[in-house]
C-alpha cells in the first residue's frame, strides 16, 4: 500500500454514516477504509499521523468562475469599495501605476451600491473623467450590470453582434446591462493560452488552499475575447502533463443558441473526459440579479414598479434548447435566480420530447434563489438539480424583503426543504461574486447568520441544514451533479483518494466557530497539494 492516513476522526459519509479512525491509498485510490489497530496490520510506504483531526472527502464547489476569479485578482478589485469616489480613486490609483506603460483598457468588478452611504451607480462622466483614451468598465458583484466610459461605448458600438445587445445599453449614463456586459470582453486583449494556464494554476492552487480537490466550472466565456477552444486548449494541456490540481467539470457557457449549437456539433458531449478535466453540461443564463434589480419576477419588484426584471431565452427558445440537448445527451444548467425565469426552465424541462433517452439528463438550475412552494414541487416532480449557494444568506438577507415584498418570502432561498423534498441540491459559492471559502459556506447553511453572527437566531431559520448536510452538499451531493457518486463525494474502497484535513471537528464544536476552522491539508488521489504550515 502507498499511503495509509490513521488516528483520525475520518467521516466517510457513505450511506450507513459510518466514523474511520484510518484510510489507506494505493495507485490513487482508496483501498482500506478501518480501525487505527487494522492499520498497523498493514505494510505500506507512508503513514500520516492525523493527530485525531477530522478527515473528510474532498471539498467540490459545484459552481464557480474559476477562470475569471484568476481575471479579477489581477483586475482593479471594487468589492470593498464603500462609495463611488473610493471605487474611482482605485481604479485612478491603477491608471497611475502603469504611467510608464500605458494601459490599453481598465477593468474593475465588485462594487455594490447597496453597501454605499449614497447608494448610487457610477456614471459615464466620472469615468470619463479618470481617460477617454483607454476602454474602462466597473462591473457590479453581479457581473450582470456595469458602467463603462465613452470610449468603451463607441468601441461596443463597433462589434458584429450590437444590434442584439443595443436594448441593454445606454449611451447617455454608460450603464450596460447581461449580454452587454458579457459581449464587453470582446474590446478586451485576449489572453495567450501561457496566460490561461497561468489563470488556471493560480485559481487551483488558491481553491486547494481552502480545502477543494474539485470544481464545476463556467469558464469557456470567462476572459476577454471569449476563445473558448483556446481555452479549452489551456485546461486539456495542463491535464495532459499532470498539472492541473482540481478535478474539473466544466459548465459550457454559450450566450448565443448557435454557438452552443456549434459546440455540440462539433462533437463535444457531457462526461468526455481526460484525466482531471470533464466536459460538464451545457450553460445557460435565463434571467440577471437580485440585486440589479434584473433576476426576472412573475410579479413587479416591490421597490421597482413595473419592473420585473430581464427573460434572456423565450420559452420557445428554450423548449428548442432542451429538446436539442436531450437529443445530443447533453446535460445542462442554468442560472435562474426569479420565480418567472424558473417557470420557464421547469416548463422547457418537462416539454422535452427525448429526455427520458437522455442518459445524461440531470439538468439544474443554478441559485434557485426566489422560489416557492409551487416550484419546489415542480423540480422534485421533473428531478431538476439545485445548484445552491449558501454563501449568498450573507450576501442577500438585508436586501431581499424590501426588493420583493413581504408576500413573496414564502419558501425562498430554502435549503432545508429542497433537501426534505427530495431534490438533488449541491454546494457551490459563485465565486468571484464572493469567496470561495469552504468553512464560511457551510457556517451560512448551518447556521443561516451574516459573517458577523446576526441575527442571533438566523435568518429564516426553519432552513438551516445540519452539519452533516451542509458538509454533503460540497462533497457526496456534489459528486451526484456530475455523474461521479461512484467515483467521489465518500470515502470508501474504491474511491479516488481526495480527502480535506481540518483542524477542528465540524460536528462537535460550535458552529459559530465553523467559519474560523482553518483546511490543514488537501489531498488530491492521494497526493498532498496543499498543507497548512
Amino acid at each position: 500500500m502507498d499511503k495509509i492516513f490513521f488516528n483520525g476522526r475520518i467521516r466517510t459519509l457513505d450511506d450507513a454514516g459510518h466514523v474511520a479512525e484510518a484510510v489507506g491509498v494505493e495507485n490513487g485510490k482508496i483501498v482500506f477504509v478501518g480501525t487505527n489497530e487494522e492499520a498497523e496490520k498493514i505494510a505500506c510506504e507512508e503513514k500520516v499521523d492525523l493527530g485525531d483531526r477530522l478527515l473528510l472527502p474532498g471539498f467540490v464547489d459545484t459552481h464557480l468562475h474559476m477562470l475569471h476569479y484568476a481575471f479579477v485578482e489581477r483586475s482593479v478589485k471594487l468589492f470593498d469599495c464603500t462609495s463611488v469616489e473610493e471605487m474611482l480613486d482605485a481604479a485612478k490609483k491603477r491608471i497611475e501605476e502603469h504611467a510608464g506603460k500605458p494601459l490599453t483598457w481598465l477593468y474593475c468588478r465588485g462594487w455594490n451600491e447597496e453597501h454605499f452611504a449614497e447608494p448610487r451607480y457610477p456614471h459615464k462622466d466620472e469615468l470619463d473623467a479618470l481617460s477617454t483614451e483607454i476602454p474602462i468598465i466597473m462591473v457590479r458583484v453581479c457581473g450582470h450590470v456595469g458602467v463603462c466610459n465613452s470610449r468603451g461605448l463607441e468601441l461596443l458600438k463597433t462589434i458584429p453582434q450590437f444590434s442584439e445587445i443595443e436594448k441593454d445599453v445606454d449611451l447617455e449614463t454608460g450603464l450596460i446591462k447581461e449580454n452587454a456586459v458579457q459581449f464587453y470582453y470582446s474590446l478586451l486583449d485576449t489572453p495567450s493560452q501561457e496566460e490561461v494556464e497561468n489563470y488556471i494554476t493560480y485559481s487551483a492552487k488558491k481553491l486547494n488552499e481552502c480545502g477543494f480537490t474539485g470544481v464545476q466550472s463556467d469558464d469557456l466565456a470567462a476572459l476577454p475575447g471569449k476563445n473558448w477552444k483556446r481555452i479549452m486548449n489551456a485546461y486539456k494541456a495542463l491535464d495532459a502533463r499532470g498539472e492541473l490540481n482540481v478535478r474539473h467539470y466544466e459548465q459550457c457557457l454559450f450566450e448565443r443558441f448557435d454557438d452552443a449549437k456549434a459546440f455540440v456539433e462539433e462533437g463535444y458531449r457531457t462526461g468526455q473526459r481526460g484525466n482531471h478535466f470533464t466536459i460538464g453540461p451545457m450553460k445557460l443564463i435565463q434571467d440577471g440579479s437580485l440585486g440589479a434589480r434584473t433576476a426576472a419576477m412573475n410579479e413587479p419588484y416591490e421597490d421597482s414598479p413595473g419592473n420585473c426584471g430581464n427573460i434572456i431565452f423565450t420559452q420557445e427558445e428554450l423548449d428548442e434548447l432542451f429538446a436539442f440537448f436531450d437529443q445530443h445527451q447533453m446535460q445542462a444548467a442554468v442560472h435562474c435566480i426569479g420565480d418567472r425565469a424558473m417557470d420557464m426552465v421547469i416548463e422547457a424541462i418537462a416539454k422535452s420530447p427525448y429526455r427520458k433517452d437522455n442518459a445524461k439528463g440531470r439538468h439544474g438550475i443554478v441559485h434557485c434563489q426566489i422560489t416557492n412552494p409551487r416550484i419546489l414541487r415542480a423540480m422534485k416532480e421533473n428531478d431538476i438539480l439545485a445548484y445552491i449557494q449558501p454563501v449568498f444568506v450573507d450576501l442577500d438577507m438585508n436586501t431581499v424583503e424590501p426588493a420583493i415584498g413581504t408576500h413573496r418570502m414564502e419558501g425562498i432561498y430554502a435549503w432545508k426543504t429542497m433537501l426534505d423534498l427530495g431534490i438533488h441540491a449541491s454546494g457551490g459559492s459563485d465565486a468571484p461574486v464572493v469567496s470561495f471559502d469552504a468553512m464560511e459556506n457551510i457556517y451560512f447553511a448551518v447556521t443561516r447568520k451574516n459573517i458577523n453572527g446576526e441575527p442571533k437566531e438566523g435568518w429564516i431559520p426553519s432552513e438551516r441544514l445540519t452539519v452533516d448536510e451542509a458538509v454533503k452538499l460540497f462533497t457526496k451531493y456534489a459528486a451526484y451533479a456530475s455523474y461521479t457518486e461512484d467515483e467521489n463525494g465518500t470515502i470508501e474502497t474504491g474511491k479516488n483518494a481526495d480527502f480535506v484535513v481540518l483542524e477542528k471537528d465540524l460536528y462537535e464544536i460550535d458552529p459559530d466557530e465553523i467559519k474560523t476552522t482553518k483546511v490543514d491539508m488537501t489531498i488530491l488521489g492521494g497526493e498532498t497539494v496543499f498543507e497548512r504550515k
